[in-house]
C-alpha cells in the first residue's frame, strides 16, 4: 500500500518545462547541439507584464475633502446616502446588530456631510478674494456641491418623511444666498469713506465710498467668480444683493432733510453714476439693470428732484439779474462795432444750469424746466431796454447798437438748441425777442421818419408828378444820411435794421399815396405810373446796396403802377388777386384807397371789382413751410399790415361823385 501510494504520488507530479529542467551530464556524450527555439508567446507575455499598470486606487472621502475635491467628495456621500436608505427601504430585519450598524452609518454620514458643507461655506465666504486659477477651481468645486445637493433634494421630493434622510431637504441654495447676502452686507458696512478731499460732506463721502465698493466688487465677480458658477448668472444675483444694500443706504439718507449739495449728490448717484457702473462694458450682458427696482421710490425721489430744480432755477435767475444790473452804461468798441457781453454771459449761465440739471437728473426733458428762466429774463431785459429808449440818455444809440447784437445771439441760441425748449416756451421767447428787437429798431427808424416827414408830404402831390425824381432823390438822401450813422453796428444787425427800415419807408410811401385824394386824369395816370416805377427802382437799389435783404419788396410799387394803367376790368381783378396772394394783408380798404386814384372807373365797375376781390381773396392764414424758424423780419407777406388806411363812407361817396 505504501508503495502504491508512492507510485501514485509520482504520477501526479508535473514534469518541469524545457526551460526550467536541467540537462543531465549523461546526455553530453551525444555532443549534439539542441537548436534554440523562438517562442513568440514568451516574448508577448513579458511585454504584457510590462504594460500592465497597477490599478489606481480611488481616494476616500477624507482624502478628497483634504485635496478640496468637494464635488467628488459630495458625490461619494450622496452614493452612501442612497445605498444606506435604499437598504432601509428594502428592510434590514429586526436584528439588533443590523439596526445598530445602520444607525452608526447614518450618524457617520451626517457628520461627513456637515464636514463637507463646512468647507463649502468657508470657501464661498472667501468668494470675493479668489484670483488664482487654483482658487477659482476650489470655488467651482464648492458651487458644484451646492448644485448636487439641490438636485438630490429634488430626488427625495415626494418620499415619505420616515423613509427620507432626516437632513433632506438640505436647502443649500437658500443657505448659499443667505451667506452671500450677509457677506455683501458686511462689505457695504465696512466700505471706506471716500478719501477725496474735495468732498466735504459726510453724506457724500459715504455714498461715494459705497458706490466705489460696489463697482470694485462687481468687476471682480465678473472677472473671477462668474466662471465658477457653470450654468448660472451669479453676477445678477450679486447685483441684486448690492442693489438692496445701496437702496437701504440711500433711502435712509433721503429720509432726512438734505442740503442742496447733498440732494444733488444723491440724485447724481441715482440717475447717473450708479446706472453707469452697472451698464459699463465689463458688466454688459451679465447684469440686467432694468430688472432691478428703483433706488428710491417716487415719494422720496420726486421731492428731491423738485428741491434740486428749484435751487438751480433760483440760482440761474439770480445770475441773469446780476448780469443785467452790471450791464455797462457805455458799451465797448470791438473791431469798430459796439459790443456787449450780456448775451454771452446769459447763454453761459443758462448752459451751465442746464448741464448741471442734466448731470443731476440724467434727463434732457426734465432740464427743459430750467429754460423757463430765459423767458423771465427776456421780460426783464425788455423792460430794461424800454427804459433806455425812454430815458434818451446821451449813450442810448450806443447801448442799443450793442444790444441789437445780444438780441440776435439770444435768438440764435434758442433756434439752434430747440431740444432744450418746450414748443410753447420757444414760441414765447422768440416772440419776446422780436418785440425787443422792434423796440430797438423803432428807436432808430423813428428818427428817420421824423426827418423825412416833409419829404413824405410831397408824395402824391402835383410837385411829385412833375418832379418825382427830385422828390425821390430828397427821400433817398435823407435815408442815406441816417444809414451812414449806423456803420458802427454789427454787420448782421445792420442788415436786420436796414431790412426793417426798407419795409417801413416803402410802407410809408404807399400809405401816403393811398391817403392822398389826388385825381388822376387820363393824361397824368401814365405819368404817375412811370414815377412809381422809377421811384421803386431807386429806393430798392439804395436799400439793397446798403445791406437790406428785402428783395421781395421790389414788386410792390410795380404792381400798384400796373393797377393805374390796366384798362380791362378782368386784368385789374387778376392783378388785385395776385397782390392778395403775395401779400395776404392786402385788403378791401387798400383796394378802395388805391382805385380812388382812377376816377374813370364807374361805380358799378368799382363794386364789381370789390366783389370779385372779396371772392378771390384767400384767407390770411399762416403758410406752412419747411422753414418755420424763418425770421419774420424777412417776410414781405405782412407788408400791407404796415400800410394803415381806411376806406370811409365819405371816400367812397367822393369817388362816386367824381364819376358823375
Amino acid at each position: 500500500m505504501v508503495l502504491e501510494s508512492k507510485l501514485k504520488r509520482k504520477m501526479t507530479v508535473e514534469p518541469p518545462s524545457a526551460e526550467d529542467r536541467p540537462i543531465s551530464s549523461s546526455k553530453s556524450k551525444f555532443k549534439k547541439k539542441i537548436p534554440k527555439l523562438n517562442l513568440p508567446f514568451k516574448k508577448n507575455s513579458q511585454q504584457q507584464r510590462k504594460n500592465i499598470q497597477p490599478e489606481e486606487i480611488p481616494l476616500t472621502f477624507k482624502q478628497n475633502l483634504k485635496e478640496q475635491h468637494f464635488a467628488v467628495a459630495g458625490k461619494q456621500l450622496i452614493n452612501r446616502e442612497e445605498r444606506l436608505f435604499s437598504v432601509k427601504q428594502d428592510g434590514v430585519g429586526s436584528s439588533k446588530s443590523l439596526v445598530e450598524e445602520e444607525e452608526d452609518n447614518k450618524e457617520n454620514l451626517r457628520k461627513d456631510f456637515e464636514e463637507l458643507l463646512e468647507e463649502v461655506w468657508l470657501t464661498l465666504g472667501n468668494s470675493l478674494e479668489v484670483q488664482t486659477e487654483n482658487e477659482k477651481e476650489v470655488l467651482k468645486q464648492a458651487v458644484l456641491v451646492i448644485q448636487q445637493e439641490e438636485e438630490q433634494d429634488r430626488r427625495w421630493e415626494g418620499v415619505a418623511e420616515k423613509e427620507c434622510p432626516p437632513w433632506r431637504p438640505r436647502c443649500c441654495r437658500q443657505t448659499h444666498d443667505s451667506l452671500l447676502q450677509n457677506m455683501v452686507q458686511r462689505r457695504m458696512e465696512e466700505a471706506k469713506l471716500d478719501s477725496n478731499t474735495d468732498i466735504k460732506s459726510s453724506v457724500q463721502k459715504e455714498i461715494t465710498g459705497k458706490g466705489k465698493q460696489i463697482k470694485e466688487d462687481l468687476l471682480h465677480i465678473a472677472e473671477h467668480v462668474r466662471s465658477c458658477y457653470p450654468g448660472e448668472n451669479v453676477c445678477q444675483l450679486y447685483a441684486k444683493l448690492y442693489h438692496q444694500e445701496f437702496c437701504a443706504t440711500l433711502r435712509e439718507i433721503a429720509d432726512y432733510g438734505l442740503s442742496d449739495a447733498d440732494c444733488s449728490h444723491v440724485l447724481q448717484w441715482v440717475n447717473i453714476h450708479y446706472p453707469s457702473i452697472l451698464r459699463c462694458k465689463e458688466l454688459k450682458g451679465v447684469i440686467e439693470y432694468e430688472q432691478l427696482e428703483a433706488l428710491l421710490p417716487a415719494n422720496m425721489f420726486e421731492p428731491l428732484e423738485e428741491q434740486c430744480l428749484t435751487q438751480i432755477e433760483d440760482t440761474l435767475q439770480t445770475w441773469c439779474l446780476n448780469i443785467l444790473k452790471k450791464e455797462k452804461a457805455e458799451p465797448e468798441l470791438r473791431d469798430g462795432c459796439y459790443f456787449s457781453c450780456l448775451a454771452i454771459d446769459v447763454i453761459k449761465c443758462v448752459h451751465d444750469a442746464i448741464t448741471s440739471a442734466q448731470k443731476v437728473l440724467g434727463s434732457c426733458s426734465k432740464s427743459q424746466r430750467i429754460t423757463h428762466q430765459i423767458k423771465e429774463f427776456l421780460i426783464s431785459y425788455q423792460d430794461y431796454l424800454k427804459n433806455v429808449t425812454e430815458d434818451n440818455q446821451g449813450n442810448t444809440d450806443t447801448v442799443l447798437k450793442a444790444n441789437l447784437l445780444c438780441i440776435r445771439q439770444l435768438r440764435e441760441y434758442i433756434t439752434t438748441n430747440q431740444e432744450l425748449f418746450p414748443a410753447h416756451l420757444k414760441s414765447d421767447c422768440r416772440s419776446l425777442l422780436v418785440s425787443i428787437r422792434e423796440l430797438c429798431h423803432g428807436y432808430f427808424t423813428k428818427s428817420v421818419h421824423k426827418d423825412l416827414k416833409g419829404t413824405y408830404a410831397k408824395l402824391g402831390t402835383s410837385e411829385w408828378l412833375k418832379h418825382s425824381e427830385h422828390v425821390c432823390g430828397e427821400l433817398l438822401e435823407g435815408v442815406d444820411t441816417h444809414i451812414q450813422k449806423l456803420t458802427d453796428l454789427d454787420k448782421t444787425c445792420l442788415q436786420d435794421l436796414l431790412s426793417h427800415l426798407h419795409k417801413e419807408v416803402l410802407a410809408e410811401y404807399v400809405r401816403t399815396l393811398m391817403k392822398k385824394k389826388i385825381k388822376l386824369g387820363k393824361a397824368n395816370i401814365q405819368q404817375a405810373a412811370e414815377a412809381l416805377r422809377d421811384n421803386n427802382q431807386r429806393i430798392h437799389t439804395l436799400f439793397i446796396e446798403a445791406g437790406s435783404r428785402m428783395d421781395d419788396l421790389k414788386d410792390i410799387l410795380e404792381s400798384l403802377a400796373d393797377l393805374l394803367t390796366l384798362k380791362e376790368l378782368h386784368t385789374i381783378e387778376l392783378e388785385l388777386a395776385n397782390l392778395s396772394k403775395s401779400y395776404p394783408d392786402f385788403c378791401e380798404a387798400h383796394v378802395c384807397a388805391w382805385l380812388h386814384h382812377r376816377p374813370t372807373l364807374s361805380t358799378a365797375e368799382l363794386r364789381m371789382i370789390k366783389e370779385t376781390f372779396s371772392e378771390l381773396r384767400e384767407p390770411n392764414t399762416p403758410v406752412e413751410t419747411d422753414h418755420q424758424e424763418q425770421d419774420p423780419l424777412y417776410s414781405s407777406r405782412d407788408f400791407f399790415s404796415k400800410v394803415f388806411v381806411r376806406c370811409t363812407a365819405q371816400q367812397s361817396l367822393g369817388h362816386m361823385l367824381s364819376c358823375i
